[in-house]
């Protein structure tokens, strides 16, 4: 074959592989933010977990304890907190955690969700 015959074949493979290196390239962003999103779902739902653990924990507590009081009174705040955007989601999961391990020492395995 033709030696300029055989650098327009080289020539033209070239450009092939590099326009699907590019749109390779392109799409990559897209899945890190989409990676990103389920991260945040599944941080929120954990925290809407703790959630559910705590106000089920506060039913079986009683009325007459101090300590249901207070945990009531700081969910309240840190949920409003949240939903006002003073707290990112983060901090409000490693607030519930907290909050878990005040309400019941024993009982870790679920403050280890986040």
């Amino acid at each position: 074959m033709d030696p300029i015959m055989m650098l327009v074949i080289a020539a033209i493979i070239a450009a092939i592989i590099l326009v699907e290196f590019n749109k390779r390239q392109n799409t990559k962003p897209v899945d890190n933010h989409i990676s990103a999103d389920v991260q945040q779902l599944y941080l929120l739902k954990a925290a809407e977990h703790k959630i559910e653990v705590i106000e089920d924990m506060q039913k079986s507590i009683g009325n007459a304890n101090k300590t249901k009081a207070d945990v009531e009174t700081e969910l309240a705040n840190l949920t409003t907190a949240f939903e006002n955007g003073e707290i990112p989601l983060k901090e409000f999961n490693l607030k519930l955690d907290s909050l878990l391990n005040n309400l019941d020492i024993n009982n870790t395995s679920l403050a280890q969700a986040s």
